[in-house]
């Protein structure tokens, strides 16, 4: 794999801190291997930190491995990506959202560790709350 991977436990989730050149071969390989090592987890929620990896996908990319990360990883609950402010585009997230998967990305670690903590419950009176 051409990524550097780092992978943490923590209580309600799997860290895995990347790092490396942004090429698609790598990001596939990385999918790949999260598939096979997460059907062993008991946590079934990742955050997955990108702010080490150097460059950046093309759009088209960013909405495939969002499509893949919904094809592959569909026993996890929620999946959070991290990566630098000027780097969000949401194209991976609307991909893989469309496909039923919990993906989000974010910028800040924190918000990302506090939606992987968050409670469906809260989530859906969240989303009620705006509604109104």
């Amino acid at each position: 794999m051409g990524f550097q991977v780092d992978i943490s436990r923590f209580i309600d989730y799997v860290q895995l801190v990347v790092t490396g050149p942004a090429e698609m071969k790598s990001f596939v390989e990385l999918i790949q291997s999260i598939e096979q090592e997460s059907l062993s987890w008991a946590d079934h929620k990742v955050l997955v930190d990108l702010r080490k990896v150097e460059g950046r996908l093309d759009p088209t990319e960013q909405v495939f491995l969002g499509e893949l990360v919904a094809q592959q990883l569909p026993h996890l609950e929620k999946v959070a990506s991290v990566v630098p402010q000027d780097q969000i585009t949401r194209n991976s997230e609307a991909a893989a959202q469309t496909m039923g998967m919990q993906l989000r990305v974010f910028a800040s670690h924190a918000d990302a560790v506090g939606w992987l903590k968050e409670r469906q419950v809260d989530a859906v009176a969240d989303q009620i709350g705006r509604v109104r």
